[in-house]
């Protein structure tokens, strides 16, 4: 099915060659529904150790809407602004489920801003190595960049919002959308100046496929930026989904349905299931950390003094 999934995404993009998609990257109505499909196993996610090297059994609730953070940055991630800054699923009457978040300024003049994302990275690859998330969080066969949009709900607030996305070079893409000094919801939208649908216009290369991986963006934050001489405290808002206008990196269709390539070599497979071991090599650590705060908070006596 997932695989099946990807083919079909493929030639989507293969039947718009040299076009422009319009694609889905997020919607958060549908977000919460997509990520318990994914989960076959527990709810919670726990560490193993059995042969003396700790994995990770992700839990599908830790990646759930009511999971997602807000991170301040260092200057204003003092205690009063973490405790008072946190995201949750908000019913809209517009649009169903949106994700909200309450997000607690410094009110001294200094530049801040805070970043919305969940507490571990969206998942990009399944464990055949194959991509999952897709719409989700995760574009596959992504080339250039025509537009990011994003469906907010403002209030007023002078302050700035972007959407950044992290790709297969594990390096950052951040797109201003533009500013949220407005009420109720409107779609913002980042338009790349040095987009051009001419061909003349266009450095025309052949691009190397496989076993190179497809070009992918990941969602990785939404961020909300408060400049200095701009009001502080509590701050408000709604996000409803994102979207990106995008040309693909693989158009020829005889690619996608003569051989596939990656049944026979397994290259991106095995790429990829490394890649994954080691993210969760990283995670481990973040995730016992986790834990420990949930299981601190949830906590209703000393279990040092209280035997």
């Amino acid at each position: 099915m997932r695989r099946e999934l990807i083919v079909s995404f493929l030639l989507v993009s293969a039947l718009s060659a040299y076009g422009v998609i319009s694609r889905n990257v997020i919607d958060f109505s549908e977000y919460d529904q997509r990520i318990k499909l994914q989960f076959e196993g527990p709810e919670e996610s726990y560490i193993t150790n059995i042969d003396g090297q700790p994995r990770i059994v992700f839990g599908y609730k830790d990646f759930l809407l009511e999971s997602w953070t807000v991170k301040l940055n260092e200057s204003a991630n003092l205690d009063q602004n973490r405790f008072q800054s946190y995201c949750k699923p908000v019913e809209s009457k517009r649009f169903g489920t949106v994700i909200g978040a309450r997000i607690h300024f410094p009110t001294w003049k200094n530049n801040a801003n805070a970043l919305l994302q969940p507490p571990f990275p969206i998942k990009i690859y399944d464990d055949e190595g194959r991509y999952m998330n897709i719409s989700n969080g995760v574009m596959p066969n992504v080339s250039e960049v025509r537009s990011v949009s994003m469906w907010i709900s403002g209030r007023n607030y002078p302050y700035g919002a972007s959407v950044r996305f992290r790709d297969k070079n594990e390096e950052y893409k951040e797109f201003f959308v533009g500013w949220l000094n407005f009420e109720g919801w409107r779609k913002l939208m980042y338009v790349n100046p040095n987009f051009s649908e001419r061909f003349n216009a266009k450095i025309l290369r052949r691009e190397p496929l496989y076993p190179k991986d497809v070009p992918y963006l990941v969602l990785d934050a939404i961020i909300i930026y408060r400049y200095a001489d701009q009001i502080g405290g509590d701050f408000v808002t709604y996000i409803k989904s994102i979207d990106m206008e995008y040309t693909p990196y693989v158009v020829d269709s005889d690619v996608v349905e003569d051989i596939n390539d990656e049944e026979v070599w397994q290259i991106i497979t095995t790429r990829a299931k490394r890649r994954q071991k080691l993210e969760e090599m990283r995670l481990v650590e973040d995730l016992y950390l986790y834990q420990q705060e949930k299981y601190r908070m949830q906590l209703n006596k000393d279990p040092i003094v209280d035997k």
